[in-house]
């Protein structure tokens, strides 16, 4: 009996200090409980990331799923690539980036993102939102006794892709510290009152793409507000010339107009227009444009602190000005230029590149001037002494310059002609070309041969009366008109 008893004491014992060591031994939940709880079961939840991209998800998470994640502490979360179609009120957590991406989004309820007070970075693109869906209340932070307080990390704003056709004047009322706003894909087809309004009320915007918006011209304005504006992309809209409003932007530092329909840009034109001053600017991209024929004088002589051109794939640029980018100076007897050390000049329509276009070659550390129809002649020794040389230093490829006129020279690539030495002649200074002339004179002598042969085939013809039938007639049958017979009673009497 006292053996019994001392048997269950002795298990007693060890099944408490079993259950004490497991008590001690047993960690605090972790974090990784998350990914077996709400959202995580739907998505993958690692390393502060919720990553539900393209998981089929057709009704937004609630507020409380949103909720079970603080645990999680996720900073970023991904929700592209799905069928939802309205965003609802998310719960507070610390995401910094916030995709919602390609998810067919048309409505956005209010204040949906107020408790993520780290919110830097949200992409709406590629979604079906409105002008008339889009409140400016969807982007409200917390209600204070005044007002709605503001978004306060936002910086970052992607409405690209969507069906605006114009914006609410107060949608980024909430959004005072934003930076970056793309606006791309939009049918906004022109800027009215309220949209301009809208941009306008960004002081701090940075960077404002506005691509493919279907754009003939920028009103008067538009940019004058947005002082900060360092960054801007105006491609594949309907320009036709150069928006002088660009003159407002104090600070831009990179302009993109590719794929717009301008004819050409010169200085003295007032159809097509030069560059206004833009003393910050330093890189341009005017790049596949189907309708670009000509560069002026002075065109870009206003981009005073240029040092990258983009201007390829332009299919009828035949014709850039030596002093293009020469602007005079302040007493108006010399020229400078910007300090370009990128030239793209690929695939364009041009016979040459006039050595005065940059001041210094010898600074151009990246260049490609190749697959253009190039003139080998004494106009473009220049290119292949000097030319290839700085093309071979930049690391590009050289053997891409090749001649395509005269005809003797066509195919010859100008690495090959400086390799050998080779001195290009000149044409006339009519501008005639030998070969050309030589195919005229062998013309006209092949022709005068020919005609000799037909001219008295077609003489003899007339001579022998076969042309009588359209009213030429030949020389026996003029004789025979001349000659008459006498009456018989002349020979009587």
């Amino acid at each position: 009996m006292a053996w019994h008893i001392l048997s269950c004491v002795i298990l007693s014992v060890f099944l408490a200090g079993t259950y004490c060591q497991d008590s001690t031994v047993r960690e605090p939940p972790s974090a990784d409980v998350a990914k077996e709880i709400g959202i995580c079961r739907y998505c993958q939840c690692k390393d502060g990331i919720v990553d539900c991209y393209d998981r089929n998800i057709t009704t937004f998470f609630s507020k409380d799923m949103w909720a079970d994640l603080t645990e999680f502490k996720p900073t970023h979360a991904d929700l592209s690539e799905n069928d939802f179609t309205n965003v609802s009120i998310i719960a507070e957590l610390p995401i910094e980036v916030l995709n919602l991406s390609h998810s067919r989004i048309e409505f956005i309820e209010n204040a949906s993102f107020k408790d993520l007070r780290s919110l830097r970075v949200l992409d709406l693109s590629h979604n079906k939102l409105t002008s008339a869906k889009l409140s400016p209340h969807a982007f409200e932070g917390r209600y204070s006794p005044e007002k709605y307080e503001p978004l306060p990390a936002m910086r970052v704003l992607s409405l690209a892709y969507n069906e605006l056709h114009s914006l609410n004047q107060d949608l980024f009322e909430h959004l005072p510290e934003l930076t970056d706003l793309d606006l791309s894909g939009n049918p906004l087809t022109t800027l009215d009152h309220v949209t301009v309004i809208a941009i306008s009320s960004l002081p701090m915007l940075k960077v404002l793409r506005m691509r493919s918006c279907q754009l003939p011209d920028i009103p008067e304005k538009f940019l004058h507000t947005p002082r900060y504006l360092e960054r801007l992309d105006l491609s594949d809209n309907q320009l036709t010339a150069v928006p002088q409003e660009l003159e407002e932007t104090k600070n831009l530092l990179y302009l993109n107009l590719n794929q717009n329909p301008i004819r050409r840009i010169d200085a003295s034109d007032e159809d097509y227009p030069g560059f206004p001053r833009l003393r910050k600017l330093q890189e341009l991209h005017m790049c596949n444009m189907p309708e670009l024929r000509s560069i002026g004088a002075g065109a870009l002589g206003g981009l005073q602190a240029l040092s990258a051109l983009h201007m390829s794939f332009n299919p009828k640029l035949s014709s850039i000005h030596p002093k293009a980018l020469a602007r005079p100076d302040d007493i108006g007897e010399n020229y400078d230029w910007p300090p370009v050390t990128e030239l793209y000049l690929q695939s364009n329509n041009l016979s040459e590149i006039d050595s005065r276009l940059v001041s210094r070659w010898d600074l151009v550390r990246a260049v490609d001037v190749s697959d253009n129809p190039y003139l080998c002649d004494c106009s473009t020794q220049w290119m292949v002494d000097i030319l290839v040389p700085v093309v071979e230093k930049a690391g590009s490829n050289s053997t891409k310059l090749v001649c395509q006129e005269p005809v003797e020279m066509r195919g010859y690539t100008m690495k090959h002609l400086h390799d050998i030495h080779r001195t290009m002649r000149c044409v006339d200074k009519y501008g005639h070309r030998p070969e050309r002339d030589g195919a005229i004179l062998m013309g006209t002598l092949i022709g005068v041969l020919l005609s000799v042969p037909i001219m008295l085939s077609l003489m003899l013809l007339w001579r022998r009366g076969y042309f009588s039938c359209i009213g030429l007639s030949g020389p026996v049958d003029v004789s025979r008109a001349f000659y008459k017979r006498a009456p018989a009673e002349d020979f009587l009497s």
